[in-house]
């Protein structure tokens, strides 16, 4: 894993992975809670796409347009982009793919329109739930953790690093992974301190320009295996 270039890993990467990654990172940039997830048939196509919006606030109509929920508690990634699937859509023939393992209602949505699998990349690091109730609540549909540890550790540290920046490790989800992960929250940490991530989205640099320097404290911190799936 230590002679991985991020670029050719980005380009690997399957084409619903990376849109969910790429609303992730522009989550990030928003200083929402990133979150990403997007849609793809058969043949990999990305069919629709979204991001968390529960913390930020109401856009213009052309943003409402794209992302149909913003600003309320229901504004998850999984949702913005399933609220883009047409009725008619043969949903058992679609993949969502998602950045962290769905929520209980996400995976709730998905079950309901009968989507077909769900590929996640990271586990949702904010869920302390027993394993046993995580599975359960996907019920009739297959899920598949992408298993690529570099990437898992990208995601998570995404996802932990809006909370970072605002309340360090005061906040939960750093709080509560600390002894799980503490490599991970160490790096988290150690970048939110100068907001390094962040600043480089708003500036418009893509996510494998913005890890390339911290590839191999990436790498390092992945050395470690976390629990997927």
């Amino acid at each position: 894993m230590a002679e991985r270039n991020l670029g050719d890993a980005w380009r690997a990467l399957p084409a619903g992975a990376r849109a969910a990654l790429e609303q992730q990172w522009a989550g990030l940039a928003a200083g929402g809670l990133p979150c990403g997830s997007a849609v793809a048939d058969g043949t990999g196509r990305v069919l629709a796409a979204g991001r968390n919006h529960t913390y930020d606030p109401v856009g213009a109509l052309e943003t409402r347009l794209r992302w149909p929920l913003q600003h309320v508690g229901i504004a998850h990634a999984e949702l913005n982009a399933l609220a883009l699937l047409p009725t008619e859509s043969e949903h058992a023939a679609l993949t969502l793919w998602a950045t962290q393992h769905p929520c209980g209602m996400c995976a709730a949505a998905v079950g309901f329109i009968g989507l077909g699998k769900v590929v996640f990349l990271a586990d949702d690091l904010s869920d302390d739930s027993p394993p046993g109730d995580i599975v359960s609540s996907r019920g009739q549909v297959p899920y598949q953790p992408f298993g690529d540890l570099l990437w898992w550790t990208i995601s998570s540290l995404l996802f932990l690093y809006t909370p970072a920046v605002l309340a360090g490790l005061d906040a939960r989800n750093l709080a509560m992974n600390r002894q799980r992960y503490p490599e991970l929250v160490r790096l988290t940490l150690e970048l939110a301190e100068s907001d390094t991530l962040a600043s480089a989205a708003r500036a418009g640099a893509s996510l494998p320009t913005a890890l390339a320097p911290q590839l191999s404290a990436l790498v390092s911190v992945a050395a470690a295996p976390p629990r997927i799936g």
